[in-house]
């Protein structure tokens, strides 16, 4: 069968609805409109013989040889995308830059301490940082915006094969300190009355319903009052004592005046950070990035896919 005419365009054109699911969010990608793209896909259809998505008014979905089709066609562009970063970097006799996407907790947590150790082993690295949700992040990274992310995951979908687990940390109570409720550990009961801060379900939907599961098995019903998306505003709403919240570990402050980060009793997920990369060969940084996040979590729970030698072995 020739297949000459299936060039790089129409392979990019099935990766995309097949990431998105969704004709209108591709073509959105994509820098096109919707019916262009949707013509397009039913002429590689017909050349091809078969059909690749089935489509119905509500959904979008693959079908069986449609999921075959776009595991070779995700490799030839994952390739192609390879090439062209090899020859950018001859041809301009440096590094092209390690673009990592990372959301704002891990950037804290895990970046800060380390950029200094790594621009010290590897100065001829550079890394471009991007900010964003994980949301956000996976899909830029699906568009090759993105080299790798850290992202925080729970009850995900995305394959084990391109995830490496960095770091897991507790959950715990930040309480204003005026109210002294100092303690070893407090029950979700003991909050039953107090102002609750959280953050909007639309962030992390399993990890908020959890959250809310266990104030039910604590017979609680949180009286919610402030919804934030950012670490920082959560921490200065608790500290003028507008309500106590629920946050990682990491964010306690044992020299904060005004909060008190108090361990729970009730059994809550752990808060899970990824490094989320299709391929470490995208950036030789990429290794030297990761032996480097992982140093000192070799106590911590392995990773999903443990790094074979040769991933973590610099070039």
């Amino acid at each position: 069968m020739n297949i000459d005419w299936l060039d790089l365009r129409k392979l990019r054109y099935l990766v995309t609805v097949a990431q998105e699911l969704s004709f209108s969010k591709a073509a959105r990608r994509l820098n096109m409109a919707q019916p262009p793209l949707s013509q397009q896909i039913k002429k590689i259809e017909q050349q091809l013989g078969f059909t690749v998505f089935e489509r119905s008014t509500r959904q979008v979905s693959l079908t069986r040889r449609g999921e075959r089709l776009i595991q070779h066609a995700d490799k030839v562009l994952e390739s192609h995308y390879a090439l062209m970063r090899y020859l950018g970097a001859e041809q301009s006799s440096e590094l092209l830059p390690l673009r990592l996407g990372a959301i704002g907790l891990a950037i804290d947590v895990l970046i800060a301490p380390r950029i200094a150790p790594f621009h010290q082993q590897h100065p001829d690295y550079l890394i471009d940082l991007e900010e964003g949700t994980t949301q956000q992040l996976i899909s830029q990274c699906h568009a090759q915006l993105l080299d790798a992310a850290i992202i925080r995951l729970h009850q995900h979908t995305l394959s084990d094969e391109h995830l490496y687990l960095l770091k897991k940390e507790p959950y715990v109570l930040a309480v204003p300190r005026a109210w002294q409720l100092t303690a070893a550990e407090l029950c979700l009961s003991a909050l039953a009355k107090k102002p609750y801060i959280s953050y909007p379900r639309d962030l992390h939907p399993e990890l908020y319903d959890e959250i809310n599961q266990a104030f039910a098995i604590a017979h609680v019903r949180p009286k919610l009052v402030q919804q934030v998306k950012t670490k920082s505003a959560t921490l200065a709403l608790v500290a003028n004592q507008v309500g106590f919240a629920i946050v990682p570990a990491s964010l306690s402050e044992p020299d904060n005046k005004h909060i008190d980060f108090i361990p729970i009793k009730q059994a809550l997920p752990s808060v899970d950070y990824y490094l989320y990369c299709r391929d470490l060969e995208r950036h030789p940084g990429l290794r030297a990035l990761l032996r480097l996040l992982k140093e000192e979590l070799n106590d911590m729970t392995p990773p999903v896919r443990e790094p074979e030698k040769d991933d973590l072995d610099l070039i």
